[in-house]
């Protein structure tokens, strides 16, 4: 974790403006092709869900800027150490939010992500002894039951919260056999702006056409 000196900051002035504000987030939804996650994720026998995630999870971590968090009062960039994801098992109704390590192996976060999962029983477990909340690199979650065009996610403490929103929704197959998901991305706007997230979308994917 490292500081942000916001006197000598490029970004000073626009952190200025919109921290300010009582909802700085911005939010967007853009469509991806996801073709070569489904066919890995099926080729290994994981979560098409996970690695999708995962993506999203190493690309935000290259770019530093998603990983910048208001800690007693001082803004930092934050080492991302922790997925976050809502997750339902088969055959339930009620969702389950899993804090789950974040491993540079696609395969073993999917594995150890499933573990976790299957083992945990409550709605929410604590962090690990001595992790902090501002660890997650971001909140994932998806709607594999409908499309969607634009969602926004609950907030607490909205000025102070940096933490990304990135969901799915349903996959879509279009004629020339090519999935597609729609991806919304909720971020602040003190830290984040448009070119950043196209910046996160080039890295996703890039990282898309490497597996």
């Amino acid at each position: 974790m490292k500081e942000i000196d916001l006197e000598t900051w490029e970004r000073k002035d626009i952190f200025n403006l919109y921290y300010q504000f009582d909802i700085p987030q911005i939010s967007l939804c853009t469509p991806l092709e996801v073709t070569k996650v489904y066919n890995f994720a099926e080729s290994k026998g994981l979560s098409f869900y996970f690695c999708l995630s995962h993506v999203f999870y190493t690309a935000l971590l290259k770019i530093e800027e998603f990983m910048i968090r208001s800690i007693n009062g001082k803004i930092v960039v934050e080492d991302g150490k922790f997925a976050n994801l809502c997750v339902m098992k088969q055959g339930e109704d009620i969702f389950k939010i899993v804090n789950s390590k974040y491993y540079p192996d696609i395969e073993k976060f999917c594995k150890e992500t499933k573990k976790k999962m299957q083992s945990q029983k409550t709605f929410l477990e604590p962090m690990p002894s001595g992790a902090r909340k501002s660890q997650v690199i971001a909140y994932m979650s998806c709607t594999p039951w409908f499309e969607f065009s634009h969602i926004t996610h609950p907030q607490d403490v909205q000025r102070n919260s940096f933490i990304p929103h990135i969901s799915f929704d349903k996959m879509k197959i279009n004629e020339k056999c090519q999935r597609w998901v729609n991806v919304s991305i909720q971020v602040n706007h003190a830290a984040i702006d448009g070119s950043l997230i196209g910046k996160l979308l080039d890295e996703v994917k890039s990282i898309i056409n490497n597996l």
